[in-house]
């Protein structure tokens, strides 16, 4: 009799092993199938504000393009500087003639010769009481000013800064 319920209780104890088992898989492929639903969903919004997303840009894109200027400045081709020839380190810098080249005074340039109009012109012609308040016009040439580097003998002439 004993051999009987012990293999009773073994049939009985093998059964529900077995149904845990197969509750313990449900489980988890209830979590994997959630975690696959949750995750489809996520990317399912992603998508779609992807989507959203392209087409605002591009209708934006569309839109500000329209508002450029219809006629653009031309492009220049870019053009190389032609190299300039240095004196030697140790050698003096000489002109054409083989003379020592010196650099010469250049007096200031006067607003009244230079071709350049100013930003807020005055009146062509003032009337007769303005003309009266008005200042002298210095007539004699401003002196030259003095140079205010020194020519290093044997180097390279710089000018001002």
């Amino acid at each position: 009799m004993t051999r009987i319920l012990l293999a009773l209780a073994g049939v009985i104890l093998l059964a529900v092993t077995a149904l845990a088992a197969v509750w313990l898989l449900g489980q988890l492929l209830t979590g994997l199938g959630l975690f696959i639903v949750g995750a489809a969903g996520v990317l399912g919004r992603l998508l779609w504000f992807l989507l959203i997303t392209g087409v605002l840009a591009g209708v934006v894109y569309f839109v500000a393009s329209a508002w450029r200027p219809s006629v653009r400045a031309p492009v220049r081709p870019y053009t190389t500087q032609p190299e300039v020839r240095r004196a030697a380190p140790g050698r003096p810098k000489r002109g054409l003639s083989g003379k020592r080249a010196e650099p010469t005074p250049v007096p200031p340039a006067s607003p009244a010769l230079s071709g350049v109009t100013p930003a807020n012109p005055a009146p062509a012609a003032p009337s007769a009481p303005e003309q009266a308040q008005t200042e002298p016009v210095q007539t004699e040439p401003a002196p030259p000013e003095a140079p205010e580097t020194e020519v290093a003998p044997g180097g390279p002439v710089r000018s001002g800064g």
